[in-house]
């Protein structure tokens, strides 16, 4: 049998350390109707009052919605990731009225995978992006790119009402690992030239070292230094949240 690994962390940004407030990113993960696994991260908008608030509403509904979505093979992935966007979405207009606030001011963007076998289904609205690997060249590609709008430091958020418009989901097959992250890490982990490409050193030693774990929390604990260490803080002042998963054989 094979399964999907899964570890990840969320980390404050020195922009953030300076002003006094708190991590606005979230991230969540489990299973995905028994066989599958699904994963969530969301980065809370910076001009909204309660940005973290939305972000670990929506991460975490969007994670317990799969878990209770059965698809009946691969090719359903792609409706079932949807629909546990949607029960984000409704997380955080519940979360909204329930403390007297706009969604506005919960707002927050999301990339959502969804995994089963070798095959990924990706939702996504705004920022971030998910980097996959392909089974058997090993070949890094991604699987979807950030959408920041037409105009500079603009973006897509959950609590919009045209986010249904916005949100992007895509199938991949043969995927046997990848990694998904908030904005902050573009920076370090995407290459830019006449396409957007993964930026090999920084995405190819994630995997490699993904296939080590024996220890999902004490590689959680990896990530968060990682991305707390000199280069990434030099790379971006944002949150950086970082999520990696990788299919592998069960002992």
């Amino acid at each position: 049998m094979t399964g999907w690994l899964v570890f990840g962390a969320s980390v404050r940004g020195p922009q953030h350390e300076q002003e006094g407030s708190p991590c606005q990113d979230a991230w969540a993960w489990g299973p995905a109707g028994g066989r599958g696994v699904g994963l969530c991260l969301c980065d809370g908008a910076g001009s909204a009052a309660h940005p973290e608030i939305g972000a670990a509403a929506v991460a975490a509904a969007v994670v317990e919605a799969l878990r209770e979505l059965a698809p009946a093979g691969p090719r359903a992935l792609g409706d079932a990731v949807r629909a546990a966007c949607a029960a984000g979405r409704q997380a955080l207009l519940r979360e909204a009225e329930a403390r007297a606030l706009a969604p506005e001011d919960l707002a927050c963007t999301l990339v959502a995978a969804v995994a089963w076998g070798d095959a990924v289904a990706v939702a996504h609205l705004g920022d971030g992006a998910v980097v996959g690997r392909r089974r058997g060249d090993g070949e890094l590609v991604v699987l979807s790119a950030p959408d920041r709008g037409e105009y500079a430091n603009e973006t897509w958020f959950v609590s919009s009402p045209s986010w249904e418009a916005r949100l992007r989901v895509d199938l991949h097959e043969g995927i046997d690992a990848l990694c998904a992250f908030t904005d902050g890490c573009e920076g370090a982990a995407l290459a830019r030239g006449r396409a957007l490409a993964p930026f090999a050193p920084f995405c190819a030693p994630l995997l490699e070292f993904a296939a080590e774990v024996t220890d999902a929390a004490a590689a959680g604990g990896e990530v968060a230094r990682l991305l707390d260490a000199e280069p990434l803080r030099r790379s971006s002042g944002d949150d950086k949240t970082l999520a990696v998963a990788l299919l592998r054989a069960s002992p």
